[in-house]
């Protein structure tokens, strides 16, 4: 069902929607700062100090073992924090508009918003109106420029990190478009309830962790770059001169949303409400391989992150 639906390649969320919780934020960020030369990582924590919130939201709550390496970690994480802030919060630069699946003719069964064009040309970092794709664009090129002001820099390399974070989780790179059942959307899958975890989009963001906890983000760490398949895939992958863009890591991502989030267990479950003539689904139990795959496919997505971020933040600086 969902290998034969019409791709379209762009995506919708509501503003609620996170990617990755806050453990698998520290980790892309760290596995990225661990590959940069020992003068960019300098650079980098010394125009992160700069931060406008450095004393505030960049000053651990619990006790860690390595306080700038936390803070490292955090820059990924602190997009999430800053939605409590009105100052810096960004709603839109979460996600982008529009479907990674479509079942139903757009316009008539379902609604489909267009795909975001560039980034304006007047596009600041105090700019609300961005989807994830301009927001990217922007914060590499405040990155990149010396002479912007290095509060503006700190708040580029939080927004790199989480950004590329972001564009990595399959559900924040697409919604589901179903005819009678999901019309307007699935909002990320978020609409999609689970026994596991409250939505199907929780349960993805949850893969590499929940909430900070030192040690298990260390383990999973270790096991992704000891992962020597996953580990060379990546490396290999994202050092092509093809993968230069963030459009580009957005289509993996919708590609997975739609041949492996929406597949097996939810298809079953879409297929059979439509037999039905429902219009809801009803709570999805996900099976034991369905969960194992995704576990699988999580840390993958965490190491094309990191090296791609890597990338970035050392060529911007």
């Amino acid at each position: 069902m969902f290998r034969t639906c019409i791709l379209v390649f762009v995506m919708a969320f509501p503003t609620a929607a996170h990617a990755w919780w806050e453990c698998g934020h520290h980790i892309i960020a760290l596995l990225a700062f661990e590959q940069l030369p020992k003068a960019s990582q300098e650079k980098l924590y010394a125009i992160l100090k700069s931060h406008p919130k450095f004393d505030v939201d960049f000053q651990p709550q619990v006790k860690v073992r390595n306080v700038p390496r936390w803070q490292i970690g955090r820059t990924g994480y602190w997009p999430d924090v800053a939605r409590q802030d009105e100052t810096f919060n960004r709603p839109t630069w979460h996600y982008q508009l529009g479907a990674t699946a479509v079942l139903g003719t757009p316009g008539v069964d379902v609604e489909v918003p267009d795909f975001p064009g560039p980034v304006p040309p007047s596009a600041s970092l105090q700019t609300r109106d961005l989807y994830i794709a301009q927001a990217y664009d922007l914060c590499a090129k405040v990155l990149a420029d010396e002479t912007a002001q290095a509060d503006q820099r700190a708040l580029a390399i939080c927004w790199l990190a989480h950004l590329v974070g972001d564009s990595h989780q399959p559900c924040h790179a697409g919604s589901l478009y179903v005819k009678q059942i999901f019309p307007d959307g699935d909002r990320g899958a978020n609409r999609i309830k689970t026994v596991q975890r409250r939505n199907l989009h929780a349960l993805w963001d949850s893969l590499l962790g929940d909430q900070f906890d030192e040690t298990d983000i260390e383990r999973r760490m270790f096991e992704i770059k000891n992962n020597t398949r996953v580990w060379t895939a990546a490396r290999r992958a994202t050092r092509k001169p093809s993968d230069r863009s963030i459009r580009v890591w957005l289509e993996e991502s919708r590609a997975l949303g739609a041949g492996v989030v929406y597949a097996t267990d939810v298809g079953d479950a879409l297929r059979a409400a439509q037999r039905s003539g429902r219009t809801e689904l009803e709570v999805v139990d996900l099976s034991e391989a369905y969960l194992k795959n995704a576990g699988r496919i999580a840390q993958e997505r965490a190491a094309y992150a990191a090296f791609r971020l890597a990338r970035i933040w050392n060529e911007c600086l």
